[in-house]
Order: structure tokens, then sequence, then C-alpha cells
């Protein structure tokens, strides 16, 4: 008897990150669809590498949505549909080895048009009173991913306060290729041998927010 298992697909559209997690237990085939924050439980059979159900209302259980998705392997086609026409969504399989990319480059992704351009994303620290008055620190990012593949990622510091200033100038904090992997943004800094996950990004608005080790910012153009 085969032992039930959890395989986790991530995927990317127009900046929308979308995951979907399928414990799978013989025929039987439960989960859920991520997206936007938003979490709906997943049902439908097993019939050879094809997944039928749907994805349904958590309270009342009726379902919302007619799903299917087909594996292999490491990759996933879903495919919903509702009132209109079907939309699909390529998935690949969360912790999957990455594929050799053509040209021997050991990249597996793809330059996101939506991502090309200047992104900038500011801070300010302000504190008042005690000795020193009061003081601001500004500090600004600059996120440039170029469409021939290349990226760079400077900073600037401004502070003042009272009868001070300071600017320390533009720093360059990283430079190398980038490109995207669904919900993921990688890199490989200059010098280096490969690429390493970055970030987890989406666009909101039409702003860029990333979430990496140090957090979540939201970038701007």
């Amino acid at each position: 008897m085969a032992q039930a298992r959890t395989v986790v697909y991530e995927g990317s559209q127009r900046g929308i990150a979308t995951r979907l997690t399928l414990r799978i237990d013989g025929t039987r085939v439960e989960g859920s669809l991520e997206e936007q924050g938003v979490s709906l439980p997943v049902r439908g059979t097993l019939s050879g590498q094809r997944v039928q159900g749907g994805v349904f209302e958590p309270a009342s259980g009726a379902r919302l949505i007619a799903l299917v998705a087909e594996l292999r392997g490491d990759e996933a086609t879903m495919t919903l549909q509702a009132d209109g026409a079907p939309q699909s969504l390529a998935m690949r399989r969360v912790g999957a080895p990455a594929p050799a990319a053509a040209g021997g480059d050991g990249g597996a992704g793809r330059i996101e048009p939506s991502l090309v351009g200047r992104w900038r994303h500011e801070s300010q620290i302000n504190s008042s009173g005690g000795a020193g008055g009061f003081a601001s620190l500004s500090t600004v990012r600059t996120l440039d991913f170029g469409a021939d593949g290349r990226v760079r990622q400077s900073v600037r510091s401004v502070g003042g306060g009272g009868n001070w200033s300071s600017d320390g100038g533009e720093r360059l904090e990283f430079s190398g290729r980038w490109q995207t992997r669904g919900a993921e943004i990688w890199v490989q800094a200059d010098g280096r041998s490969g690429f390493e996950r970055a970030a987890l990004w989406r666009l909101v608005d039409g702003r860029l927010v990333t979430e990496d080790g140090q957090g979540r910012r939201i970038w701007q153009r």
C-alpha cells in the first residue's frame, strides 16, 4: 500500500504568488490553495498523475472553483475554472533541485519583465529630546533590475539634527545577475559560481514587496 505523502508547488503570474499544498493518500487528495494571504481548502481524487477536484469555501463546504492539476515530477500545471474561461498556471515543487538552463550557466529561471527597472525603498528613524536634541536618519536603498539579467543594489544614508548633518554617500551593496523562479528572486553575485535564493517577491498595487531573512520591504518605482 502506498504511503501518504505531501507535496507543495509554487508558481507566480503577474507578480502574484500561488502555493498549492497536496496531501495524497492513495487516490484521495486534500490540501490548500494559498494566494495573497488567503488559504482555501482543496479536495479531490488522484488518477494517474492527474488531480481532479475543487477549491472549497471553508465554512459551508461549497465548491467555489473547479481544479485540475497535472503532476509531472517536480513540475505541475494547475487549471482553475469558475464561471469564465479556465486559468492555467505552471508551478514547481518546493525544494526541488534546480534544473540546468540552456547555456550551462546553472540558472533555472527567467527575467521577469514586470520587475525590470529601478526600485527604491526608504526608511526613516526620528528621535527627539536628549542631549543632542532632535535627530533624523533616512536610509534609501536603490534596486536596479536590468533587462540584460544584471542587478545592482546600493544604499545611501543621510542624517541630521540640531546643528549637525551627515551624508554617507552611496555605497554598493550587491552587484551580479538575477532571475525569478516562480515567487522567488535568485541572484548570482559577481565572482560567484552559482545562483542563490535571495527573497520572495510579489507585486501589490504597483509596488514590489520582498521578504527575506531581514524582514519585509516595500519598494516603489
